[in-house]
């Protein structure tokens, strides 16, 4: 009996695959025929600039495309981490971007802007009006620049200070100077133990801002406490 049904269920599915496997055959398209691609993950590129890069390696056949060197072309442009192609059957490909993440603007000894990425790498030039939430490293030197950046990163993960307060650093033959936070400040750290200096110039904002004090400059270069300057109106 058991059989008996088994053969019932199995011969019409067995039937059902051959005539959709004649029927494909018989069709003029190719087996798994691309009809979708779909682009996940850009923000500084666009659908179009991945689409041109891709075209020469789409084929009418899901099968005939080589995803590698799909991954590859796209790898290549300066803004991109990483990409993933997928084969998302029967008519569609996925790509997946990580793009480079914009975290802070260099500039450089010449005075030109570039795009720091999350490690503190520059990777393109800075396009106009996208300095929003980007604070600036003014640093001649682009070793410089990305010490810099991972002495802030630190900073911030420790708490001492938060970077989307910040509008510039200025490093000059080993002393830093950071401006911004909160009002326009200037907080000079000098050459040496910058972040004991920075602690403690963040305890005199602190208690200036208790007082209903406007500072202008904090001077933290000095064994114990720190030279304020009031701002005048």
């Amino acid at each position: 009996m058991k059989k008996a049904l088994y053969m019932l269920f199995i011969v019409p599915v067995c039937i059902l695959s051959m005539l959709s496997i004649i029927y494909l055959a018989s069709k003029k398209e190719p087996f798994f025929f691309l009809q979708n691609v779909k682009i996940n993950g850009t923000r500084q590129l666009n659908d179009k600039e991945i689409m041109i890069k891709v075209s020469p390696y789409l084929k009418e056949s899901l099968l005939s495309i080589d995803v590698a060197k799909m991954q590859d072309t796209i790898t290549a442009s300066p803004l991109v981490r990483e990409a993933r192609v997928k084969r998302i059957y029967p008519f569609s490909i996925v790509i997946d971007v990580k793009e480079k993440i914009p975290s802070a603007i260099w500039v450089n000894r010449d005075g030109d802007p570039y795009v720091l990425d999350e490690y503190g790498d520059p990777y393109r030039k800075l396009s106009k009006g996208e300095n929003k939430g980007l604070y600036i490293i003014n640093a001649g030197e682009k070793s410089d620049a990305k010490s810099l950046f991972k002495e802030v990163n630190g900073w911030a993960t420790e708490g001492i200070l938060k970077k989307e307060k910040i509008s510039e650093i200025v490093y000059h033959e080993g002393s830093v100077t950071i401006f911004g936070y909160e009002d326009p400040i200037e907080i000079i750290l000098g050459k040496e133990e910058q972040k004991k200096r920075l602690q403690r110039a963040m305890v005199v904002l602190e208690d200036a801002n208790k007082r209903g004090l406007i500072i202008k400059c904090i001077d933290a270069r000095f064994e114990k406490g720190a030279i304020i300057q009031e701002r005048k109106g």
